[in-house]
């Protein structure tokens, strides 16, 4: 076998075997896909017929199963590090497909179909009503196994859009309850802003933008190029800012940034860290410090840092130190949760009834989700003595640190 991958004669051949190697591969991988997908909905079923798993007996009641299959997606979601919205995700694919799409389903468990075209048929088919299922899966099923999935998402669509009851104006409905906008951390102290909105308003908000960064273009001085220059316009509508559109004022936005002292005065490299962002250099944190009214600035010891103290017999915490914690947390510290800790609750670790101190080493920012499922299920969190992070407990004995700070 060596001397035939080693012969130049056997070139042909040594392709074709890695030909078959890669597509053995890819359809072991789908299989492995639809079967992640069956154990998760397999165990949120359970968690829905067994609500007793994740719930103690006293706090059984009308929304018990709610309650556990929200500690059980959570679980999953802990063991498998992947979101929770993400394990609601693959456990709908299977429940869908087996329920509505049987013999794709079957196809795409034996590997024979792209993970990504078994999602989008299980998307389509949700909002299709019962008697053109059957029609949908014929029409589909031959697609489902040979296009990729760019060409299957547009061939699925168009068949779907002849069995739809909806008027597109209805679907139109109920798709805009599901706008809204959303930031992604980008490298290089870069970012993206999305926008999900009605198609009209998107085309207004294009066409605004346009216009005003044309103005500036067209200005004999101006250097920046037009997309640059949406940009700029965009952020001055939203916040305020020098673009010179004069089109809005600086809005209440407070943004925490801490700086060590010995490197704003230069006698140091150690980067500044932005709330909700991470480290940015030292000219853009000079720059803020000096001129923007809308950061928080601290500045830390170049030894100690700084400390904030409080009566760690009052119930509620000052104001300096939720804005400290804050600032030290960052997000919710359940393990994957990306809550910015500005939405979320500032929760006892160890419950104040139970003789939790007000302290910053027995607080944690934690969304309202993950507050309510430690109250309401069988996840329990603590924070050993001398650990810098609590640790969550599932109520199937999983055991996981809470994620560290992302700067």
């Amino acid at each position: 076998m060596e001397a035939l991958l080693l012969d130049p004669a056997n070139a042909d051949t040594r392709v074709e075997f890695g030909m078959a190697e890669a597509e053995i591969a890819q359809r072991t991988q789908w299989r492995a896909s639809a079967e992640v997908f069956r154990a998760i909905d397999a165990t949120l079923r359970e968690a829905a017929a067994h609500p007793e798993v994740f719930i103690d007996a006293a706090m059984l009641r009308g929304d018990a199963v709610e309650f556990a299959e929200r500690a059980a997606a959570a679980d999953l979601s802990v063991r498998l590090n992947i979101a929770e919205a993400t394990v609601r995700s693959h456990g709908r694919v299977a429940s869908t497909l087996r329920e509505r799409l049987p013999l794709l389903w079957a196809e795409f468990s034996e590997g024979e179909i792209h993970t990504q075209n078994a999602r989008e048929a299980a998307a389509i088919v949700a909002e299709l009503p019962p008697e053109s299922w059957v029609t949908f899966e014929n029409q589909i099923l031959d697609a489902s196994r040979t296009l990729a999935p760019a060409r299957f998402r547009t061939r699925a669509h168009a068949i779907a859009e002849k069995l739809r009851c909806a008027t597109i104006a209805e679907r139109r409905l109920a798709a805009e309850a599901g706008r809204g906008t959303w930031t992604e951390l980008d490298r290089d102290g870069m970012g993206w802003l999305h926008a999900y909105l009605p198609a009209e308003k998107l085309a207004m908000v294009g066409a605004r933008l346009d216009t005003l960064a044309f103005g500036l273009f067209t200005e004999t001085d101006e250097t920046r190029t037009m997309t640059q220059l949406r940009a700029d316009v965009l952020t001055d509508l939203v916040i305020g800012g020098g673009t010179g559109t004069g089109t809005q004022s600086n809005v209440g936005v407070t943004v925490a940034l801490t700086v060590p002292v010995l490197s704003l005065l230069g006698h140091d490299d150690r980067p500044a860290v932005l709330e909700g962002v991470g480290p940015i250099d030292l000219d853009t944190a000079r720059r803020l410090c000096a001129t923007a009214p809308t950061f928080t600035r601290l500045l830390t010891d170049p030894i100690s840092g700084t400390v904030l103290h409080m009566d760690a017999h009052q119930y509620r915490p000052s104001a300096a130190l939720r804005r400290w914690l804050a600032i030290q947390q960052v997000t919710c510290d359940f393990p994957g949760c990306g809550r910015r800790a500005a939405q979320c609750d500032l929760d006892h670790t160890t419950a104040w009834a139970e003789g939790g101190l007000t302290t910053a080493d027995n607080l944690s920012y934690r969304c309202r989700k993950h507050h309510t499922m430690k109250h309401q299920t069988k996840w329990r969190v603590e924070r050993p003595p001398g650990s810098p992070r609590a640790v969550w407990t599932s109520p199937t004995g999983h055991r996981r640190n809470a994620d560290p700070p992302p700067f």
